[in-house]
């Protein structure tokens, strides 16, 4: 076989089979990744060279990636989505926390290293990232609580690009001038350029976006061709100013309300996670372990500036703001690098070395080294620090109510007493006061069942009850999440249409006992009580278990299940309960 086809093709098998595995082991997808490509790389088995597959044109298609990963990653940048809880620690972390990262990166590394300064800058700022691809999969294995998952879960989002952007305005500062002096100007134009080139990409794809006559697969194709040209236009103006461009364009199309941008959900869900592995598996092909066991015991101690000097003080920066100290310790001890930094750094290094510049070769073996030492040691001390300081297994799982008529908000209600989280979605302004009136959050907008990523409603939701007063949209709706979600996870409300139903759907029919509207949905409706009952508190005669909110289980999540007729809510000694309390007048019950 040719030995070319033969290295591209174990590049693709072997970083979906990485993928897999790291789902199948509940680790983050770039363990396995990373050591998949340092055995069957240079430094091993040698069957996949990068530079021998791909040669000159190895590092474009390495940025070409990165541009579109970072897309992809803007999308994300919601800025409503942040609550008010989070967004000041946020807010500083991207910002405060940021600069001290950078500095203290820089620093370090040059001293220690002996790196030439502008070239430890540029490794300072790769390494800024820390990103959701790493953060995520280590949060949902510890299940901290709600208010320390979403700071770390959007620093994770929101400062990819932020360092990203640090990253190549520094590389694009001295690139063509081969680690000369800073040029303060060319960084502005940098921004500017790749900036203006965004919004305008972004304004030329809403009518794309926005138009009947293409199909979502269509949109997804066209979304993948403008980020690829509005990476090259801006590349070809100013050197350097591409991936700006990228993040730019996701940035305005994730913040403007003109067009729907949920077509692109696809995009997200199946071209990056591939170029996510087979850039990856590439960049650990292409490293030359001696060159990383040649930096010596020193590395470590670079290392341990980031994790024991930079991250805690980054976060001291939340001093005032509502968290206990245990909170705070936590943060300081969670920031694990990612994919952008492993990116960034292979585009830059290839690049840099190409150019003959003084130290590039350094770029890519320290942040390699920094990339797997926070990721083995962020995994291995989160959990046990976690559970020490009381915040794992906190995570609230979630149910996402789509309508919210009266008796399904008092479940809510009662579900949030039960330790549960519970997002109301409607479009009515009447619903929407009464859940508020209830304690609970609500929204309205665009629902799209086949997006569950960052930022979006679907989100780490543990159940959807879909509820509404509409039986089509209901019937519709719950086929569709049933075909994106486990069957399990979604209810749905039993309607006059199910005697011949509209849709075939999975989803399991909440209360049912054969009537059209179910005895416990009058009785709710009626008004009548319920109650939260612990795990082993003793349920009240003729009281109706309706719901259990189950705790987290070693790697297996919280979860929330609903009574139906097929699979009723039971005791386990564990779940907390919530019932439907006897009706007046049952013995034992004081009529009112």
């Amino acid at each position: 076989m040719d030995e070319t086809l033969l290295g591209l093709s174990l590049v693709v098998i072997l970083s979906v089979l990485a993928r897999l595995s790291a789902t199948w082991m509940r680790v983050p997808p770039i363990v396995p990744l990373l050591i998949i490509g340092v055995v069957v790389g240079v430094s091993g088995l040698d069957l996949v060279n990068p530079e021998k597959l791909l040669g000159p044109a190895l590092s474009p298609i390495v940025q070409i990636a990165v541009g579109i990963i970072l897309f992809e990653g803007a999308l994300g940048l919601k800025r409503e989505e942040l609550g008010s809880g989070v967004r000041g620690a946020v807010t500083r972390l991207i910002t405060i926390g940021v600069v001290i990262t950078w500095f203290i990166a820089t620093v370090s590394i040059a001293i220690l290293l002996d790196v030439p300064h502008p070239i430890a800058i540029l490794i300072g700022a790769t390494v800024i990232v820390s990103g959701p691809t790493v953060v995520l999969p280590i949060l949902d294995f510890i299940a901290p609580t709600t208010r320390v998952r979403n700071v770390l879960k959007w620093e994770g989002i929101l400062i990819d690009p932020i360092g990203a952007i640090i990253a190549v305005v520094v590389f694009g500062s001295f690139a063509n001038g081969q680690g000369g002096e800073f040029d303060v100007a060319e960084l502005l134009l940098s921004l500017i350029v790749g900036g203006a080139v965004g919004v305008i990409a972004a304004l030329l794809m809403m009518p794309v976006l926005g138009t009947k006559r293409l199909a979502g697969r269509d949109k997804v194709a066209a979304t993948l061709m403008m980020v690829v040209a509005s990476f090259a236009v801006s590349d070809a103006i100013l050197p350097d100013s591409g991936l700006v461009s990228t993040i730019v364009m996701g940035v305005a199309l994730a913040n403007q309300r003109r067009v729907r941008i949920d077509q692109v959900a696809e995009f997200k869900e199946t071209l990056v996670p591939i170029l996510i592995g087979i850039l990856f598996v590439l960049l650990a092909a292409n490293i030359e372990v001696s060159e990383v066991i040649d930096l010596g015991w020193k590395s470590f101690l670079v290392l341990g500036a980031l994790i024991f000097i930079a991250r805690p003080l980054a976060a001291l920066t939340m001093v005032g703001l509502p968290f206990d100290w245990k909170e705070k310790l936590f943060f300081g001890s969670m920031a694990p690098r990612g994919i952008v930094a492993a990116s960034t750094a292979s585009a830059f290094g290839l690049e840099l070395t190409q150019r003959g510049v003084e130290g590039a070769e350094y770029i890519i073996p320290v942040t390699f080294m920094i990339i797997v030492g926070t990721v083995f040691y962020y995994s291995l001390i989160g959990p046990p620090l976690a559970r020490y300081l009381g915040l794992s297994g906190e995570h609230r799982p979630t149910l996402l109510l789509i309508g919210a008529p009266p008796w399904a908000l008092t479940v809510a209600q009662g579900l949030n007493q039960a330790g549960a989280e519970v997002k109301v979605w409607t479009e009515s302004v009447e619903e929407a006061k009464a859940a508020d009136a209830h304690g609970l959050s609500s929204f309205g907008g665009p629902l799209n069942p086949d997006d569950d990523s960052p930022g979006t409603p679907l989100e780490d939701v543990a159940a959807v009850a879909v509820v509404s007063d509409d039986d089509s949209l209901n019937q519709l709706l719950s086929y569709q999440l049933a075909e994106r979600l486990h069957a399990n996870q979604i209810y749905r409300r039993r309607s006059p249409s199910d005697r011949s139903p509209l849709v075939n759907s999975e989803a399991l029919e909440l209360f049912h006992d054969g009537d059209r509207e179910t005895d416990v949905q009058r009785r709710l409706a009626a008004g009548e009580p319920v109650s939260v009952v612990g795990p082993l508190a003793p349920i009240p005669d003729g009281a109706v278990a309706l719901a259990a909110v189950i705790p987290a289980a070693g790697t297996m999540p919280a979860k929330i299940h609903l009574a139906t007729e097929g699979k009723p809510v039971t005791r386990d000694g564990k779940s907390t309960l919530l019932v439907l309390d006897p009706p007046a007048g049952a013995p034992g019950v004081p009529a009112n």
